[in-house]
């Protein structure tokens, strides 16, 4: 089984759980969610670093596997969902904005007083819902590709948390590619990261081969030719780089 069909299998225990008891507030989800990922020896979706805050930001992964995938907000209060998801429904609903506006006054028109009160810590937690959201394949690529654009051409300010977030997801992108055997070469993974990059068409988000493998191992099993390669090719740009110090 891969690893997306198994984060999905302990998302929904964890909803079977959830459904047969009463829901007291987020932390309790939180902690259920951190239990069951850890008895299935499952990790949250998550690039290089592992943040402490990372369950609770893997809430966005059981809404939208809930919601969108189970239909489990049918079933539950909305009042409990605001209880719980609050965070993931305000995200969801920037997230529809974003599809249909074309500016950035529209969206400020649409969003009221969030668009004040955006921070790069909110945009960076939101790039990753609409990832999840297209990681577990209900919105398209172009659509993640869309709202990357938006952000970085409405907000000068976020600019490099995009870029940072584009990354990512281009890694991610190189990483199914080479999990798949499509890319089987060096020459291909540069090749392929770069006409990525160049497609989405945010400028130096261009992720490194280090981090493609960094990036790309929290979600698929990469050949280990390739894997030696490249950290083959990482030791030795750095010895050069030490060596010219």
């Amino acid at each position: 089984m891969n690893l997306k069909r198994r984060r999905i299998e302990a998302l929904t225990t964890v909803w079977s759980i959830l459904v047969s008891k009463p829901i007291k507030n987020r932390e309790e989800v939180v902690e259920i969610l951190k239990d069951t990922y850890n008895s299935m020896s499952i990790e949250p979706i998550r690039g290089s670093s592992n943040p402490p805050d990372l369950y609770d930001k893997e809430m966005a992964s059981l809404y939208i596997i809930g919601k969108w995938g189970l239909g489990i907000d049918r079933d539950i209060s909305e009042e409990i969902l605001k209880t719980v998801f609050s965070t993931e429904m305000l995200f969801e609903k920037v997230l529809n904005v974003l599809s249909k506006v074309s500016t950035r006054e529209d969206f400020c028109k649409e969003v009221d007083d969030l668009c004040t009160q955006l921070n790069d810590s909110f945009i960076a937690r939101f790039l990753r819902f609409a990832f999840t959201l297209y990681y577990f394949g209900f919105i398209k690529f172009e659509d993640l590709v869309t709202i990357l654009k938006k952000l970085y051409n409405f907000y000068d300010m976020f600019q490099d948390t995009v870029r940072r977030f584009t990354k990512f997801v281009i890694a991610y992108e190189v990483g199914a590619r080479i999990a798949s055997g499509q890319v089987k070469s060096l020459m291909d993974i540069n090749m392929t990261k770069n006409v990525i990059a160049l497609n989405i068409g945010i400028p130096k988000a261009t992720p490194s081969l280090s981090y493609i493998v960094e990036v790309s191992k929290h979600f698929f099993t990469l050949p280990e030719n390739i894997v030696k390669s490249i950290k083959s090719l990482s030791s030795k740009k750095k010895q050069k780089s030490d060596n010219n110090v």
